[in-house]
C-alpha cells in the first residue's frame, strides 16, 4: 500500500512538472530559498555595472541567496563587496562568503581554511551595516589523492576542521549562517562513506549534518526523481536535527567524463530544469529538512538560458 501511495505521488508531481513555467509559479513554496553560484568575483561583482547586471539577474529568476567568491579577493575589494551586500539587501537577497579547496580537509591545511573565515568576521565587524549572511564552505576531501589510500583518516580530518569552523562562528558571529557544499553520494552512492568516530558510526554527510547550520547538496542529476532519491536520506536526517538542505542542480555543459549528461540541466533548457526543480520543491513542501534549491552556477546559467531563447 504504501508503495502504491509512493507511485502515485510521483505521478502527481510529474503530471505537476508538465505545468507552464510563469513567474507567478516560480516560487509556489513561498519562503523557500532559490540560491546561485557565483565563483568569481571579479567577473560578476567588481564593479557598480557588473554588480547591477547579477542583481538584475538574480531579480529575473527569483534567486534570494547569493554565494558569492570571497577567497583571495575580500581583503582586496572590501568596497565592492559592501556595495554588493547592501544593494543584493535592499532587494531581499542574502550573500554568503563562497569559499573552498579540497585540501584544506587536511590537517596541515586547517590553517588556510580558518584564515578564510577570519576575513569574512573581520569584513562582518568592520561593516556592521553590510554583513555577509553566511558563509559556504565547498571542502571535497574525496577528490584528493590521499582519500583514495586513507579514505577514514581523510573523513576524519574533514570533520575536525568543520568543528574548528563551527567553534569559531559560535565565538565571534553567531548570526552567520555556516553552510557546507556535499556530494550526494556519501549516504547512498555504491560506496557510501562510513566514518566512525567518536563512539558514533555513520554516513560523512550525517556528521557535516551535525557540525553545521545547513548543507548544500550536489544532487547533479538532470530528472526530479533522481535528485529526489538523491537527497532523500539527508534531508530525513537534517530535518531530525533541526537543519535544513539546499538541493543542488548543475547548468554546466556536458564535458566527458567530468561532467556527464545526466548531471546537468543544460541541454534540457531553462524551462525543463525549473520544471523539475519545482517538481523537487513540491516534493519536499511539507519537510521540515528541505530548505530550498542552489543552482550552479552563473555563468553556465547565463549560457543555458542564453541556448534556451
Amino acid at each position: 500500500m504504501k508503495k502504491m501511495a509512493t507511485l502515485l505521488f510521483f505521478s502527481v508531481c510529474l503530471l505537476m512538472s508538465s505545468i507552464p513555467y510563469t513567474a507567478s509559479t516560480a516560487n509556489a513554496d513561498s519562503g523557500r530559498t532559490k540560491a546561485l553560484w557565483v565563483w568569481d568575483f571579479y567577473e560578476a561583482a567588481a564593479d557598480s555595472n557588473k554588480i547591477t547586471q547579477l542583481l538584475s539577474f538574480l531579480k529575473d529568476h527569483e534567486i534570494n541567496l547569493l554565494f558569492i567568491g570571497t577567497r583571495r579577493t575580500l581583503p582586496d575589494q572590501p568596497a565592492a563587496y559592501e556595495e554588493l551586500i547592501r544593494r543584493a539587501h535592499a532587494s531581499g537577497i542574502r550573500v554568503f562568503a563562497l569559499v573552498g579547496r579540497a585540501n584544506w580537509a587536511l590537517e596541515t591545511h586547517h590553517r588556510e581554511a580558518l584564515e578564510e573565515l577570519r576575513q569574512v568576521l573581520l569584513f562582518n565587524t568592520s561593516h556592521p551595516s553590510t554583513k555577509f549572511d553566511g558563509i559556504q564552505y565547498d571542502i571535497e576531501p574525496h577528490t584528493l589523492p590521499e582519500y583514495k589510500t586513507r579514505r577514514g583518516s581523510v573523513s576524519y580530518q574533514f570533520i575536525q576542521v568543520l568543528k574548528k569552523i563551527a567553534n569559531q562562528i559560535a565565538l565571534h558571529d553567531k548570526n552567520l549562517e555556516f553552510n557546507a557544499a556535499i556530494p550526494w553520494w556519501y549516504a547512498t552512492g555504491e560506496n557510501p562513506v562510513i566514518v566512525e568516530t567518536g563512539g558514533e558510526k555513520k554516513p560523512l554527510s550525517y556528521f557535516v549534518i551535525d557540525i553545521v547550520d545547513t548543507v548544500s547538496i550536489m544532487a547533479y542529476r538532470n530528472i526530479t526523481d533522481r535528485q529526489i532519491r538523491a537527497t532523500q536520506a539527508e534531508i530525513d536526517y537534517a530535518a531530525k536535527r533541526g537543519k535544513k538542505v539546499y538541493i543542488g542542480a548543475e547548468t554546466n555543459p556536458p564535458n566527458g567524463g567530468s561532467i556527464p549528461n545526466e548531471i546537468t540541466y543544460y541541454h534540457g533548457g531553462r524551462d525543463y530544469m525549473n520544471q523539475q526543480l519545482r517538481t523537487v520543491s513540491s516534493f519536499f513542501a511539507d519537510h521540515f529538512g528541505f530548505g530550498g534549491i542552489a543552482i550552479h552556477d552563473y555563468p553556465a546559467y547565463k549560457e543555458m538560458i542564453r541556448m534556451s531563447r
